[in-house]
């Protein structure tokens, strides 16, 4: 389990090899289940409910701690991340050192976009923590990103930076500092700081991936576009690299793939080339509602592939599962929603896919076929609930991309002062002068 915590490459080798060690031992089996849960893809659920039988059959008489993450990975697996998070606060309660329980808990609080609960969490459990535990440094680095997603900048940067200088490997800790430093718009610093530390990135999983989307996001201050789009192909999604062999179609690295090019696009680089690479792998994953955010980034895909006949498909097939009453359509569509929306009765997930995935997916169609209208009315009417989807303020900012953009092209001004008035609100610092949001139109 702490390869998993420090975010580690081989870490499901580690746990299939204490799988196949002792078969009648159920903790390696939730853990596993626990790590395909976060994938956020339902292509894992059949062997996610596989492994969370085979445990519950091995629980050991009075395990708690197997018991309690089986709930709760059980909650998480059908969609219900409120249910979830609750049971790793109340397992926290009991156990406010176990680092792995703080990893669930803040990957948890951050798909179902609850960063002060995030936050709520590991500030509790911090006076159980001391430097002596062998686990402080990741701690750091969890407590730096709940601090940061909740706007608390400066405490953020000091536990990054902290746990960077206990373990200059600690990616968690350099990926909040990143953060910190983007929401502050400390550009070069962002840079320097993310340079300095990609040599030590060697055994980390796809987070290696996304650091280097950070240091994108940095450089598109700076328009290097040509930097980032050699970066996308050797650093965010290199094909001759184990990792992305090992999983090609891992939705972590197609959600920075695409978010960058959509960026790219609206600051009129021509990335057409780029979207056919991902098109295939998104056109196969138009029922796989594993995450409205991974949707609605299949949908830049096909979308900006021009694989309209796909992404038609890709929205119907998410309002045939989660939008309300009488929006899908036809009759029988609207009975097959029915029946498919009673199975998601309160389900954290159902409620990201109905208030924000759809409508989201509907601007970005809309932004394609430059009816910017009618991006302003989808995207604007949803704006301050985009955290439900989960994910970053920095992960969610290209939907305030979208905005603006088209509040540009109708040459709305009003509703434009509007959108950088709420980015400020987010946490973005210097607003007006970031390259997004000159008032420059592509």
């Amino acid at each position: 389990m702490g390869q998993m915590g420090r975010f580690q490459a081989d870490a499901m080798q580690y746990i299939d090899s204490s799988i196949k060690a002792d078969e009648n031992y159920c903790l390696p089996l939730v853990v596993k289940a626990s790590m395909l849960t976060g994938a956020n893809d339902a292509r894992f659920s059949g062997e996610i409910t596989q492994l969370l039988q085979r445990a519950e059959n091995l629980l050991p008489v009075n395990a708690n701690m197997e018991s309690g993450l089986l709930e709760a990975i059980s909650a998480a697996s059908s969609g219900h991340g409120i249910e979830a998070a609750t049971h790793y606060d109340r397992m926290l309660r009991a156990s406010p050192d176990n680092l792995f329980l703080h990893v669930l808990a803040q990957e948890q609080t951050f798909w179902v976009g609850e960063a002060q609960w995030m936050r709520d969490i590991v500030e509790r459990a911090a006076p159980h923590w001391s430097k002596t535990h062998k686990d402080y440094g990741p701690l750091l680095s969890l407590r730096s990103f709940a601090n940061e997603e909740a706007g608390y900048f400066s405490e953020a940067e000091y536990y990054g930076r902290a746990a960077v200088e206990i373990d200059a490997t600690d990616v968690w800790g350099a990926h909040s500092v990143a953060h910190v430093l983007l929401m502050k718009g400390q550009i070069q610093e962002g840079i320097d700081w993310l340079r300095g530390l990609c040599k030590n990135w060697g055994h980390a999983n796809q987070m290696r991936h996304h650091l280097w989307w950070h240091f994108c996001l940095f450089l598109l201050e700076f328009d290097e576009y040509d930097r980032i789009i050699e970066l996308l192909d050797t650093e965010i999604r290199n094909l001759d690299s184990a990792l992305v062999k090992e999983s090609p179609a891992a939705t972590i690295d197609i959600n920075n793939y695409s978010s960058l090019l959509m960026r790219l696009e609206l600051y009129g680089v021509d990335v057409s080339t780029h979207w056919l690479k991902l098109e295939a792998i998104c056109a196969n994953r138009v029922t796989n509602h594993g995450s409205a955010f991974s949707n609605i980034h299949d949908m830049m895909v096909l979308s900006g592939s021009g694989e309209l006949a796909k992404a038609n498909e890709l929205l119907r097939s998410m309002k045939m599962q989660f939008a309300p009453t009488g929006k899908t359509g036809s009759q029988a569509s609207e009975q097959l929603g029915s029946q498919a929306r009673s199975s998601q009765a309160r389900s954290s997930q159902a409620r990201s896919y109905s208030e924000v995935g759809i409508p989201v997916c509907e601007a970005i169609l809309a932004h394609r076929q430059k009816d910017h209208a009618q991006v302003l009315v989808k995207l604007g009417d949803i704006r301050h609930q985009l955290h439900l989807m989960g994910a970053s303020h920095a992960q969610r900012d290209v939907f305030y991309h979208l905005l603006v953009h088209a509040a540009q092209r109708l040459q709305r001004d009003d509703l434009r002062q509007i959108f950088i008035r709420d980015i400020e609100q987010l946490g973005f610092c210097d607003v007006p002068a970031r390259a997004a949001y000159k008032q420059n139109i592509h």
